[in-house]
């Protein structure tokens, strides 16, 4: 019952449309248009972390872990 559940779920879409919303909070906090970031989150802490592109490569700020390009 549980699992039948859990999948009926994963196939609606998303109750919140997060990516609406961190773009609108960052024109809000930068008062202009920001384009050009993505989310990517740490293998070792699980912090979700912002990147803004064309980034190189991404620090963790959780726990300042380097992270390559591949794994952002």
């Amino acid at each position: 019952m549980l699992l039948e559940q859990l999948v009926e779920k994963a196939g609606r879409p998303p109750e919140y449309d997060w990516d609406a919303y961190y773009r609108w909070l960052f024109c809000e906090l930068a008062g202009r248009e920001v384009t050009g970031y993505s989310f990517w989150q740490c293998k070792q802490c699980l912090t979700v972390n912002v990147a803004y592109l064309p980034a190189r490569y991404g620090t963790c700020r959780g726990c300042e872990l380097v992270h390559l390009p591949g794994e952002l």
